[in-house]
C-alpha cells in the first residue's frame, strides 16, 4: 500500500464499490453533496444539450478555440453523470468546471454569433431549415441563459465554500482566474 501523502491523512475504502478515498486534514476534500448544486448542474447539463449542443450547432462549436482540458470539464459539466451524485464535487472541480463555461460562452459569442447562421449544418428537409434557422435566430439568447446558469452555480459554490471554510481562507480566493468570470460571462 502507497504511503499517504502527510502524517493527518486517513483513507477510507468504500467497501460496495471498491473505490479508495483519501481525505486530508479537516474537510479539506470533504465533496460538495448539496442537492442545489445538482439541481443546478443537471439544468445546465439539460440546456446545454437541447439548446447550445443541439444536433444544429454542434459542428460549428470546432470553431471555438477552447483547450482539450476545457472541453472535458464542459462535458463533465453537461454529462448527466451518476458518479458526481455518488461521490459529489470538490470545489475545486467546481471551479474549474465554471471557468470552462465561462470560456466556452466567451468564445462563442465571440468567433460563433456573429456568423451563425453559416456556420450551421444544413438540413435536408423544410423541417430542418426551419429548425436550423430558429436554432440560430435563438442561439444568443440560449447563451445568456446558460452564462445565468453558471453564474448561478458559481454563487452557489462559492456560498457553500464560505461556509464550510469559515477559519480558512476559501478555495475561490485561490484561484485568481475566477477574478474575471464575470468578464467572461458577459463579455466585457
Amino acid at each position: 500500500m502507497p504511503a499517504l501523502p502527510c502524517c493527518c491523512s486517513s483513507l477510507l475504502l468504500d467497501r460496495p464499490k471498491g473505490i479508495v478515498y483519501l481525505f486530508q486534514g479537516r474537510g479539506q476534500n470533504v465533496p460538495v453533496k448539496d442537492p442545489d448544486i445538482f439541481r443546478i448542474v443537471e439544468k445546465i447539463g439539460d440546456h446545454f444539450l437541447n439548446n447550445v449542443s443541439n444536433r444544429f450547432i454542434r459542428k460549428a462549436l470546432v470553431n471555438l478555440e477552447l483547450q482539450q482540458s476545457e472541453w472535458d470539464r464542459l462535458e463533465n459539466l453537461t454529462a448527466k453523470s451518476e458518479y458526481y451524485k455518488q461521490q459529489g464535487f470538490q470545489f475545486d472541480e467546481l471551479y474549474e468546471m465554471v471557468l470552462a463555461a465561462a470560456h466556452f460562452i466567451y468564445q462563442a459569442r465571440m468567433k460563433m454569433l456573429p456568423n451563425i447562421r453559416g456556420m450551421l449544418a444544413q438540413g435536408s428537409t423544410e423541417q430542418d431549415r426551419i429548425l436550423r434557422d430558429m436554432a440560430a435566430q435563438n442561439f444568443g439568447v440560449n447563451l445568456a441563459i446558460l452564462s445565468d446558469l453558471i453564474n448561478e452555480l458559481y454563487m452557489r459554490t462559492t456560498n457553500l465554500d464560505r461556509a464550510s471554510h469559515e477559519k480558512k481562507r476559501p478555495v475561490y480566493e485561490r484561484i485568481p482566474e475566477l477574478k474575471d468570470l464575470g468578464k467572461l460571462l458577459v463579455n466585457e
